[in-house]
């Protein structure tokens, strides 16, 4: 045990730290900070610690959480034509929401096909969906002598959209 009259090293302290409680109970923090006399008696242990937790046998790791390696990694969001593509495991999603006077809608594409999400419109509006093929939505809001009209579809190779307003 170091002298009680001088600082003791963060590798001090890492020395006579006590050991996690159970496996896999993550280590205290590395101490950026000199620590001075203390008023109680540092702890100490009959094992030296080391910096990683114990890995634990077949047995035990059966049935827990997944480590930070075996958990699945977020899916990849880029932007494609104002388009939200979301890319999980090599299946692209593409959403946009699309704000117009006469209301508002989502449209989703995904495996070339595109599906309405959602549609409301405006007060004074109403919303007409048409989808003349798998490949092509059309939502229309009309009222107070206006209309407007979302055109989406997969086109070249990617989501295409036109909004129109008479």
């Amino acid at each position: 045990m170091p002298d009680r009259g001088i600082p003791l090293s963060a590798s001090d302290l890492r020395r006579l730290s006590p050991s996690p409680i159970a496996p896999g109970v993550p280590a205290a923090p590395e101490v950026t900070q000199t620590v001075t006399e203390s008023p109680t008696p540092a702890p100490t242990s009959s094992a030296p610690r080391t910096s990683a937790p114990p890995t634990p046998s077949p047995s035990e790791s059966r049935g827990s959480a997944p480590t930070p390696t075996q958990a699945q990694s977020a899916p990849k969001q880029t932007t494609v034509n104002g388009w939200t593509a979301t890319d999980t495991g090599g299946k692209i999603t593409y959403v946009r929401s699309f704000k117009v006077d006469g209301g508002q809608a989502v449209i989703q594409i995904q495996d070339q096909v595109v599906s309405l999400v959602s549609a409301t419109p405006a007060t004074g509006f109403t919303t007409d969906v048409a989808q003349p093929s798998p490949v092509r939505l059309v939502v229309r809001f009309t009222g107070s002598g206006q209309a407007f009209t979302i055109d989406a579809l997969w086109f070249n190779d990617g989501p295409y959209a036109e909004v129109t307003a008479s």
